[in-house]
């Protein structure tokens, strides 16, 4: 992201450094992750030498605990008022997740639904005659497809990125007609204990039952052996749509993408957001300066550009998904158009833990996918621990 954000500037896009020839944008990248991230904004934070703005993955709204409690990133509001700037260039679920209490927190630098696709080896499934995968398919279908395609050494069917993970599962329990969190975000699964249990026992099932994938192995690499060919189907991000056709072209064989299962035809597909945003800090000298650049950067041009020289990734904008330049390099946009249009916010946890709730869930239900606890068991367990975290005081 820092890449992208850098050649925006660096090619003078939309001549906004042109026009903006007082400001100099000086990056200051932290290697790793989100484990490295943090600590060092929470070092500049307490020395008071925080820059003008700020990046951050939210996991469940914890971003706006940035905003809300932590006073770190100030409320975008006033300056988008101030230049009458139009929010609705962005698809109303981008808004919402970063809006709380009437505050607009951040900018959308990545928006893209969580886990929206099914890849498949179209090679191996015209070669042994199975169905096409459709993108109104049931479990149902979904599980004849997989056994019949479980055969000479490949797995037919891998829930693959959509682990039992919060974040991963969050679209699939929510068309089950549950919710990981409520309203308030104070109380973990309210009323959702039969589609909860339904998604643990066809998880379970998948791996003793159907047997079309394994049991949790760190060493079992879902992409790498989707691309050896040795799984017939995965459930993946938006950013596997390329990486896997890039891959296909290297292995002479053919791949193609379909939305992931619903419960009934003709039902609404459900969905959630997955971000990475910038907001503009308390500690800035220059807010609206800041701020001009956040909306430079969120632009359609620039996501296109982006995408061009293969930086970056979909932006939640509706005329994004609708630019011929995007849609040739990236051809999954218009696979997911439909899905952005009807995006819907992650959930929110209260306490901003949601990293952490995310980890109690995943550590149970893995011991359920290893079949060393029973669905009931597991559920009962996961109530307890993620509730204990929900009912912690603010991370």
């Amino acid at each position: 992201y820092y890449g992208s954000m850098k050649l925006a500037v660096d090619k003078d896009i939309l001549g906004w450094q042109s026009r903006h020839p007082n400001i100099t944008v000086e990056f200051d990248p932290v290697p790793g992750w989100t484990n490295e991230y943090f600590p060092k904004i929470s070092a500049l934070v307490a020395s008071k030498t925080l820059g003008d703005v700020v990046w951050f993955p939210p996991r469940h709204r914890n971003h706006i605990g940035w905003g809300f409690y932590y006073n770190i990133v100030t409320d975008l509001m006033p300056f988008i008022e101030a230049i009458d700037y139009d929010l609705g260039q962005f698809y109303p679920g981008v808004v919402e997740s970063s809006t709380y209490e009437g505050k607009f927190y951040y900018m959308p630098l990545t928006s893209e639904p969580v886990v929206p696709v099914m890849a498949f080896n179209k090679t191996l499934v015209e070669k042994w005659g199975l169905p096409y995968p459709q993108n109104d398919w049931t479990f149902d279908e979904l599980i004849e497809f997989g056994m019949a395609g479980t055969r000479e050494g490949v797995f037919g069917y891998h829930t693959g990125s959509q682990s039992m993970h919060p974040l991963a599962w969050g679209p699939g329990i929510r068309q089950l007609g549950g919710t990981w969190m409520s309203e308030d975000g104070r109380t973990f699964l309210p009323d959702s204990e039969e589609a909860v249990k339904w998604g643990l026992q066809y998880r379970h099932d998948l791996i003793y039952k159907y047997k079309t994938m394994p049991p949790p192995d760190p060493t079992f690499n879902t992409l790498d052996n989707f691309a050896a060919q040795k799984i017939l189907a995965y459930d993946a991000w938006p950013a596997h749509i390329n990486h896997q056709m890039n891959r296909a072209k290297e292995g002479g064989y053919e791949v193609d993408f379909v939305n992931t299962v619903i419960d009934k035809k003709g039902v609404r597909r459900r969905s959630m957001l997955n971000e990475h945003v910038h907001g503009v800090t308390t500690f800035s000298k220059n807010p609206a300066e800041a701020f001009d650049f956040l909306a430079f950067i969120s632009t359609e041009e620039v996501c296109v550009q982006n995408l061009l020289a293969g930086w970056g990734a979909p932006v939640g904008r509706p005329d994004l998904y609708d630019d011929g330049r995007a849609i040739k390099v990236y051809p999954g946009l218009a696979l997911l158009k439909p899905i952005m249009a009807d995006i819907e916010p992650d959930f929110f946890v209260r306490n901003f833990r949601g990293d952490e709730v995310d980890k109690a869930f995943y550590d149970t239900c893995t011991l359920l996918a290893l079949d060393k606890l029973t669905v009931d068991e597991c559920y009962d367990q996961v109530m307890t621990e993620c509730q204990k975290v929900v009912d912690k005081e603010p991370a």
